[in-house]
């Protein structure tokens, strides 16, 4: 490559990248923020420097590729700056993180055509593994795992003669309790250990079959390995704290990939290696190496792009500042009156309060002499944003104080009127629960469909103001009539929330 031309193709990259550092800057400080803080997605720190080291691996390929820009990459970079809208309007971290790899692929795939980002695409592929997954999934990750590792930990405990009783995810060993709560779900392990997975792969593993094995044996590894530390708590509380929490912690690492580089040798002499198992990525024609496309050729497409993200900067701007949008009335003035059922305020600690992050909230309880007794909880939120501020589903709050989820559908109280319906269980204490969202006059039980209406309504409406209800009462002995109860009270409800909650 000339001079000249080399030039012509670090100048259209500059033009490019700025602007595109322009628009992400604000996502990238964030995750980087939230990297440094956060010990469950820390590893992913490491994948970068990863990423940086496989290009270095591929460097003599990439200086041979020839470069053939494609206008392919107009609309890869368009898809990813679309994403990164969508997420902002969404009140979500994931997508827009995600968006900025798509759109590096997209510049890749703009400058060097096909086979330049077929070189790049591991190295981008594997900077996805560093995004901490949305909150969404975490949260239906995360419970499953707790109650799982709190269920094997008590296990092993019980057979190593240990007296204990598990209610949900709190471990009662008699002199103490001991709650696994959503550090010690497992879910830090597994994440940071697929990322391990996928790299040994890389280099140690080119056969498919024997990478989904590898991969699917870490799973069940890395959960037993979990609740074996769990259960080393329960029988040695100096793990619980300080440098042998850590290092048990530690442990589970070295131990997983102890198991992955064994099965590994285990696949390797069952089925030996035979050659390269996967084809090499390509090298180009030898009358094709150190070929580039005209600059004027490189310029054009890199104007185009550049306009594009730039039109994109505004956008982007008014997706990330919906103006908040206050109630109808305040909460504090919510009728405790509602048909035949008679309602009072209800205490509620102020930093449960703080941790929902709401704009307004109510705390009450319904008696109906008739039926019985309800508690309605409503949080408001006049503007959802990624930083927490945002409706969410109650199951996790329960799983964390102990209650253990023993049945969950979604059933209609009306027409049109879904709910999310919840059976929970502490010691000999039952309840049942509905709980649903109000978004903008829409009547929602299904979260993903309140991401996405948020989306909608703040690209037209610049709105993304909503609310969560949830109703308790208690099951005693006679599950009909508790969904009796509250089914007739959420039926009288229905004409009373629109005369606070905004439509």
């Amino acid at each position: 490559m000339r001079n000249r031309d080399k030039f012509v193709v670090y100048f259209t990259l500059a033009v490019l990248l700025l602007p595109l550092l322009g628009i992400y800057w604000p996502t990238l400080k964030r995750m980087l923020s939230y990297l440094l803080s956060n010990d469950d997605y820390s590893y992913g720190l490491l994948i970068p420097l990863v990423s940086v080291y496989i290009i270095y691996l591929k460097w003599p390929q990439l200086k041979q590729a020839p470069f053939r820009p494609s206008w392919w990459g107009i609309f890869v970079i368009f898809g990813g700056l679309s994403l990164a809208i969508l997420g902002e309007l969404a009140a979500d971290l994931y997508i827009p993180r995600l968006s900025f790899i798509v759109a590096l692929g997209g510049i890749v795939l703009l400058l060097g055509g096909w086979s330049l980002l077929w070189l790049w695409l591991f190295p981008l592929l594997l900077l996805i593994m560093m995004i901490p997954l949305p909150e969404l999934v975490t949260n239906k990750l995360t419970l499953p795992l707790q109650l799982l590792s709190s269920r094997l930990a008590t296990f092993f405990l019980q057979v190593l003669g240990v007296p204990v009783h598990r209610q949900g995810n709190i471990i009662d060993l008699g002199v103490r309790q001991m709650q696994v709560v959503d550090a010690c779900s497992g879910l830090r392990y597994i994440l940071a250990l697929l990322a391990l997975g996928v790299i040994f792969c890389y280099f140690y593993q080119r056969r498919p079959w024997k990478i989904v094995v590898l991969l699917l044996v870490l799973l069940p590894a890395t959960i037993v390995a979990n609740a074996l530390r769990v259960a080393a708590m329960g029988i040695y509380p100096a793990l619980l704290e300080g440098f042998w929490h850590f290092f048990s912690g530690w442990l589970i690492f070295l131990f997983c990939f102890l198991v992955l580089a064994g099965v590994n040798y285990l696949l390797n002499w069952w089925r030996p290696p035979q050659g390269k198992e996967l084809p090499a990525e390509p090298a180009p024609a030898q009358e094709e190496v150190s070929q580039v496309a005209a600059p004027s050729g490189f310029l054009l497409k890199g104007v185009v792009a550049a306009v594009l993200i730039l039109i994109f900067i505004p956008i982007s701007q008014r997706a990330a500042s919906a103006p908040p949008f206050p109630l109808k009335q305040g909460l504090e003035n919510f009728s405790m009156t509602i048909g035949a059922w008679q309602g009072r305020h209800v205490y509620i600690d102020p930093e449960m309060v703080a941790a929902t992050k709401s704009s307004a909230h109510l705390n009450a309880e319904f008696t109906n002499p008739q039926e019985g007794t309800v508690g309605l909880w409503i949080a408001y939120y006049e503007t959802q944003k990624k930083a927490g501020a945002f409706v969410h589903s109650p199951k996790g709050c329960f799983i964390a104080s102990g209650w253990e989820i023993q049945d969950t559908h979604v059933t209609e109280i009306a027409a049109g009127k879904p709910v999310n319906w919840m059976v929970t269980k502490y010691g000999d204490e039952k309840l049942l629960v509905y709980y649903w969202f109000l978004q903008r006059g829409r009547w929602l039980a299904s979260e993903t469909q309140n991401k996405l209406y948020m989306a909608y309504d703040g690209m037209l409406r610049r709105r993304t103001d909503g609310a969560l209800i949830r109703l308790i009462t208690p099951i005693r002995g006679n599950l009909p009539a508790a969904q009796q109860r509250l089914t007739s009270f959420a039926q009288a409800l229905i004409p009373i929330l629109p005369n606070y909650i905004p439509e």
